[in-house]
This record gives structure tokens, sequence and C-alpha cells, in this order.
């Protein structure tokens, strides 16, 4: 069963990059990262109702021995900054690329992750890690640069950060996990991402874009299904589907699974859009799948 819900993560995750293509026709990136997390916070609100009702039901009391909800919900707004940051910087990127590049050149953080924890350890990394930067540079190269003009398109540029803002994000969640509900961590981190973003809706042509979105709801209700795909699906669901599947899965197989999210974005894209790649890209994408599968692999091994 684990396998099978991490394969779904993965396919959830995936194609979430073709709702947020999808998704940009009408909202801004700031609007629809605000709106996603909104969604999804509210889901997860709803879940840890739920279990509140379910604990008191079952034992008429307060659960005991739970890790603080103050110190949870503080995690959850020390990895929600980072989190906004990535989140937005993705939405930027896959305006302005297609959903596979997007996809794949998101996958680095796998790698700047271990990376990130050597700098903060002051250890260096292991010799695997190296060899999976190389190959991540070289897939990034061939996806990114344009071989005549050598020069880097804005959306493989915004999705480079994207991938750095992630692995912040991850290290953040790494350091709060052991000691947070991560539950309650997880809703007060996408919440921290719709407050953060707030602001920002009343700059340029943010607002105007979301007001038409929001006044277009009545007549074509269907124009909510890519954000709501992307908050309640990917960002409440899938992180959820996520944390019982790792549990129920060996650690090499899970990094392989969770290594698919790529490929489906791709996928995604080619199936609903028509979107292709070049030889010289899909040579690249095959180089960053090697190297993250080959850093997760490792790395899971180690933790065995």
């Amino acid at each position: 069963m684990g396998p099978l819900l991490l394969l779904l993560t993965t396919f959830i995750w995936g194609t979430a990059f073709l709702a947020q293509k999808i998704g940009a026709d009408t909202l801004g990136p700031f609007a629809m990262t605000v709106i996603r997390n909104l969604l999804g916070g509210a889901f997860l609100l709803g879940c840890i109702a739920i279990r509140v009702a379910r604990t008191r039901r079952d034992e008429g009391c307060e659960p005991t021995g739970k890790p603080s909800v103050r110190h949870s919900v503080f995690a959850g707004v020390c990895c929600g900054v980072p989190l906004f940051c990535a989140m937005l910087t993705q939405q930027v990127g896959v305006e302005r690329t297609t959903p596979g590049i997007c996809a794949f050149l998101t996958t680095n953080y796998v790698l700047m992750v271990p990376i990130g924890a050597a700098i903060l350890t002051r250890t260096l990394p292991r010799p695997f890690i190296w060899v999976g930067v190389v190959l991540a540079l070289a897939g990034t190269y061939f996806l990114s640069i344009d071989g005549e003009t050598l020069s880097i398109g804005p959306g493989e540029a915004w999705t480079l950060l994207c991938a750095a803002l992630f692995a912040v994000q991850m290290l953040c969640v790494d350091h709060f996990a052991k000691t947070s509900d991560l539950l309650v961590m997880s809703a007060a981190q996408l919440l921290t991402c719709a407050v953060v973003g707030a602001p920002f809706l009343f700059l340029g042509s943010e607002l105007p874009r979301l007001l038409a979105f929001l006044s277009d709801l009545a007549p074509h209700p269907a124009a909510i299904l890519p954000v709501f795909y992307c908050g309640v699906f990917s960002s409440g669901i899938a992180y959820t589907l996520q944390n019982f599947g790792q549990a129920r899965t060996p650690p090499a197989l899970a990094a392989i699974l969770l290594s698919m999210e790529s490929v489906f974005g791709a996928l995604s894209g080619y199936v609903v859009l028509g979107d292709t790649l070049s030889p010289r890209q899909l040579f690249g994408c095959a180089l960053v799948f090697v190297a993250a599968v080959l850093t997760s692999v490792l790395s899971a091994f180690r933790r065995i």
C-alpha cells in the first residue's frame, strides 16, 4: 500500500505543474500562490478539527504527550516564509516555460538539500553527491541553456531559483519536524504563505486580474479547478499521502517513487497541452532525473 500511496503523491505533484500553467492564464503569480495556500490551509484545518473531535470522542479528553500547538505553529511560520518564496518563483517560472521543463528543473532541489545540510554542518558532501551535482548541472545546461546564444530563458532561471528555495524550505522542515505536530505545522505553513502574499495582491495587475477571475466564477465555475487542484490536492492531500506512504515504504524505493514527480509533470504537459521537448532537452531531462534518483537512493541507503 505504501508504494501505491507514494506513486499517487508524485502523480498529484507532477500534474500540479499543469494546473499551475493553466491557472497562470487567468491569475497572477501572487494571487495563484495566495489562493492555493488558503485552500490547502483550510483543508488541513478541517483535518485537524476532525482529528480533535475523534480524539475527544475516543479518549474523552485532550491528547497528552503531543508537541505543543504553539511550537508547531511557530515551526509552520518559519517554514512557510521560504515555502511562499519557492511557490511564487515556481509559479513565475512555469508561466514562462513548459510544465515538463519546470518539473525537471525543480527536481534539482533533491541535490541542493544535502549540499545545504553539508554547509550547515560544515562537513564535505559524500562523493555520490558530487556525482549527482555534475549530472544535474549537465542536465540543467541541456534543458536551460540555448546552445547557440549560451543564454538561459527567464522561465528556466526562475525555476532554478525556486529549486534552491525549496531546498531551504526542506531544511527548515527537517529542523522542526521531529518536535512538531506535523498536521498543525503544515496548516500553519500554508496559511503563512497566504498571509505573506496577501499584501502583494495590490501590486501591478494582480488585483484587477483577481477581481476579473472572481467575477468569472459564477458563469464559469470550472475556472477554479486548477487553483483548487493545486491547493487541496497538491498542498493538502499529497503531503498527507506522502507521510503515510513513506512510513510504509523502504527508503530506497520511496526515493525513486518521489523522483517520478518530474516525469508526471512532463507527461501531463505533453498529453494536455501538446508540449514537446527537443532531443537536447530530453537528454537534459534524463540527466537531471538520473541525478535525482541516484542522490535520493544512495542517501536513503545511508539511513537504513
